[in-house]
């Protein structure tokens, strides 16, 4: 039986109508580990973002532009209706006029999330249940185990601050904002605050655990206590132990007397169940702002200088890596598979590797224009003349996180191919060479990516910039340049790190895109500016170098100067005479 149909069966049995299915875990992470892939069991969906709203007769999932693609491909919609994320809401607010019983996993949707839901059914005669256990976890057989793997601490030569100096900040912070006890379920906040670091996740190195900050003391860490003994007494003059499912059991005996201990938690990046834990003990509960966040994401000198030396080291890897295809391979003896497994060699020969930092994008052709592909044993292309490949990777590098993108020419490309490239070529340097305000918001950055595109009517649905962790998460709050202005989107703040990475993609052809990290510097008291720190050629046999202007041209040849200087004392001497044809002055 079909995974969908036996939830199906078993929310008629128990009278549930509809069951909605978030893609993250416990923690409400983006990157999970296989046994939270629960979307994906119920759906064969394999992004890293959706959601599913299951009916007794009918299901959905919703997906954003990424993966619009991807989903027509992989979900069966014989079972289920693709839609996309946009219109999630408005499809709850569909049930508002029924007496429809909705059922949610309180640990896997946060707590705005949830008090969304309950305001548009507010006047209503809906129902809305909470599960004890999620259904999905009692039928799915062959559900991967819970991750066990060791913690260890992030050296302070490589975070740049000891943790009971980041602990006195913070807890200064609550103390400030009259808060006695601060619930902290963001693994990465947590990873950052104690400089403690876990491979639980394959590709993020953090350990699965919650924290409770007290405004003052030691922090009380939620942990298997078998995943920490290796570390528990360096850091145990700072933190207390407690086996992770003694959290509900601590909150539970928090003094409370005439309701004056205040529970603070961030809304955007709390589960539901730990508030609803708090609300039914009677705790206060103030809505604060994570206070590791802003924090986490300004990175100190140390860390900025090891950004610097990882996307170097990185740099030299994909440029070797370029040299490969371009000069070495049997092109009808490579596929995607091979590709990437080249790739990665590379970066395990480069000091301080640790993993990958996300699963790589090694996408030939068609493939190319589904914007976050998952290459597989099923979907795995060989390599073909005059075809586009593009390979988005990266690396987690005990002083930094890597992200870059680059999309090369195996043979000759179509004109269309190099104007699409120059275009986007045009948007990354707009990025690169932004001046901005103070307070900007990120879509006063992104416009400059579209604006080459839009001239003929052509965008690319997913944004143009997200935060980096600094050996953390691939993806790090708050920090986005993205088309939303909301309040969602962080202030872009200096020393923060960034991707720029516009794209094009032509549906069932190929795809584009052109993707450095750079660094958040201001010049004075109102502008900043950004500092590119990824170093690998651009695909000069896909510009039209007549559409650029002389400063577009400055910047590249700049730009090719540096990748020139940086990365040639790393190289072989075949390596070095290739890197200085393709990163030549280029003239109108």
């Amino acid at each position: 039986m079909q995974p969908l149909n036996i939830i199906q069966k078993w929310m008629k049995e128990n009278k549930i109508d509809v069951f909605i299915i978030n893609r993250t875990d416990e923690f409400l992470n983006e990157y999970i580990a296989s046994y939270a892939e629960r979307l994906n069991w119920i759906s064969n969906f394999s992004g890293s973002s959706g959601r599913a709203i299951i009916e007794t007769d009918n299901a959905f999932i919703f997906v954003d532009g990424r993966y619009t693609n991807q989903a027509n491909q992989e979900v069966n919609k014989t079972y289920f209706d693709i839609k996309h994320i946009e219109s999630y809401w408005n499809h709850i607010q569909n049930y508002s006029n029924s007496s429809k019983k909705i059922l949610i996993d309180p640990s896997l949707h946060s707590i705005n999330e949830v008090q969304r839901i309950k305001n548009i059914f507010q006047d209503s005669s809906i129902k809305l249940d909470f599960l004890q256990k999620n259904p999905i976890d009692q039928f799915w057989s062959e559900q991967p185990d819970y991750p066990n793997a060791s913690a260890f601490l992030q050296s302070e030569k490589y975070s740049g601050e000891n943790f009971k100096d980041k602990i006195k900040k913070i807890q200064n912070n609550i103390q400030s904002n009259f808060i006695d006890f601060y619930i902290l379920s963001s693994l990465d906040s947590i990873a950052w605050l104690l400089n403690i670091r876990g491979d639980d996740l394959q590709y993020t190195p953090l350990l699965f655990c919650y924290a409770i900050i007290p405004n003052r003391g030691k922090i009380e860490l939620f942990v298997d206590k078998e995943k920490i003994e290796e570390i528990s007494n360096k850091i145990i003059d700072s933190v207390n132990f407690h086996s992770f499912d003694k959290i509900e059991t601590y909150i539970n005996n928090i003094n409370n007397i005439n309701n004056k201990k205040i529970i603070g938690m961030d809304e955007k990046t709390t589960p539901y169940i730990l508030y609803d834990i708090c609300k039914n003990r009677g705790l206060t509960i103030s809505f604060y702002e994570d206070p590791c966040l802003y924090p986490k994401a300004i990175k100190n000198k140390t860390e900025l200088d090891g950004a610097r030396k990882a996307n170097l080291r990185d740099g030299v890897s994909i440029s070797k890596f370029l040299y490969w295809l371009k000069n070495e391979i049997e092109v009808d003896e490579i596929d995607e598979l091979k590709a990437a497994d080249y790739l990665l060699n590379l970066r395990k020969k480069n000091q301080l590797f640790h993993s990958p930092s996300f699963e790589t994008v090694s996408a030939v052709g068609s493939n190319a224009a589904l914007p976050h592909y998952r290459v597989n044993e099923e979907s795995n292309k060989k390599f073909q003349n005059n075809s586009l490949y593009l390979v988005d990777s990266g690396a987690q590098y005990r002083d930094g996180t890597t992200d870059i993108t680059r999309t090369i020419i195996i043979g000759k490309p179509t004109q269309e191919q190099k104007d699409r490239f120059t275009r986007v070529l045009k948007g990354h340097i707009a990025v690169a060479e932004a001046r901005f305000l103070i307070n900007a918001k990120s879509s006063e950055i992104d416009f400059l990516a579209r604006k080459s595109l839009k001239e003929i009517n052509c965008d690319y649905d997913h944004g143009t910039g997200h935060g980096i962790g600094s050996f953390l998460s691939v993806h790090e709050g708050p920090q986005r340049i993205t088309k939303s202005s909301n309040s969602n989107n962080g202030v872009i703040k200096q020393g923060m790190i960034l991707s720029n990475e516009p794209g094009f993609y032509k549906e069932g052809e190929y795809g584009i895109r052109i993707e450095n990290l750079v660094i958040c510097h201001t010049n004075n008291k109102n502008h900043l500016y950004f500092e590119t720190i990824s170093w690998a050629p651009i695909e000069r046999d896909l510009i039209d170098n007549s559409m650029l202007s002389e400063k577009e041209i400055f910047w590249l040849n700049d730009y090719h100067r540096e990748v020139y200087e940086k990365i040639g004392p790393y190289i072989n001497k075949k390596e070095l005479e290739w890197l200085a044809n393709v990163t030549s002055p280029l003239s109108k």
